[in-house]
């Protein structure tokens, strides 16, 4: 596989993945330097699971500091003891890659993924296991996130992450609520609202120090001007599941988690 790497604003390569893991070790590069090859949308930094999935080995130092200067820049942004609106402007998403990154995850992740599937599907029969749907579904969108930027696997237990649960779970269900309340009286408020606030649970999964009426303004920001892209990528997602049900139902089991996390691909990606 030809791998190239930008260095210095400069494309260099292709190089073979045993030659960049060499550079790693060496601290010739780091796990922030960009890295693309044939068939990828974007330049991504080789600490993405897209890597890790190629055989890219990332120095567990490496990982380390990056993670330690994530919480100091956290840190750093707390004004009055309250963490600053970072908005999410200028980036964008392709569906192709954002359905790629979740057929990914799920790859490696396959347990978990279809455990989240199984949990939420039997609570969705009960009357007070409905309300954890959605504090499941935010800690799904948490995990991805964990791989893509650490790429550290997924644990089950992760899915029952009590922690916020209260904007976790009221806020996806308030804004449901008034999605719909659109849709019965007025159809087109009812897509506006929708496209607006798409990303808000992944918001909530991201930065879980915002409300879940902060993360719908960070999301309303994220989607902005991507409308027509959002409702390709739900179009994708829906026919997937056909593709999925079509193989005796079996199909969904990977259909299903996939299309979901697609949703949180695409946010990660608006935000660069």
């Amino acid at each position: 596989m030809g791998l190239y790497l930008n260095r210095n604003q400069q494309q260099v390569g292709p190089y073979e993945i045993e030659q960049v893991n060499q550079m790693l070790e060496s601290n010739q590069i780091d796990i922030k330097t960009l890295g693309w090859h044939d068939g990828m949308g974007n330049w991504e930094p080789l600490s993405f699971p897209t890597f890790s999935s190629f055989g890219i080995s990332l120095p567990k130092q490496s990982i380390a500091s990056s993670t330690q200067n994530q919480g100091m820049q956290s840190r750093t942004n707390q004004t009055d003891g309250r963490t600053q609106l970072i908005k999410s402007r200028g980036g964008n998403f392709t569906i192709s890659s954002s359905i790629v990154e979740a057929f990914t995850f799920f790859k490696l992740n396959p347990i978990g993924s279809i455990a989240w599937l199984v949990i939420t599907s039997a609570l969705s029969s009960t009357g007070v296991g409905l309300l954890l749907t959605p504090l499941l579904g935010v800690n799904f969108f948490s995990c991805a996130k964990r791989f893509r930027e650490q790429g550290q696997k997924m644990e089950i237990g992760e899915l029952f992450d009590f922690s916020n649960a209260i904007e976790k779970i009221l806020g996806p269900l308030v804004i449901a609520f008034i999605i719909l309340v659109g849709f019965l009286f007025f159809i087109i408020p009812g897509i506006v609202l929708s496209m607006w606030w798409t990303f808000s649970p992944c918001v909530l999964a991201d930065r879980p120090e915002l409300s879940f009426l902060e993360a719908m303004n960070e999301s309303r920001i994220a989607a902005k001007g991507k409308w027509i892209k959002l409702i390709t990528l739900f179009v994708a997602i829906g026919f997937l599941q056909i593709l999925g049900a079509i193989c005796f139902g079996v199909g969904l089991l990977v259909t299903i988690p996939v299309g979901h996390l697609a949703l949180y691909f695409a946010y990660a990606q608006c935000k660069k």
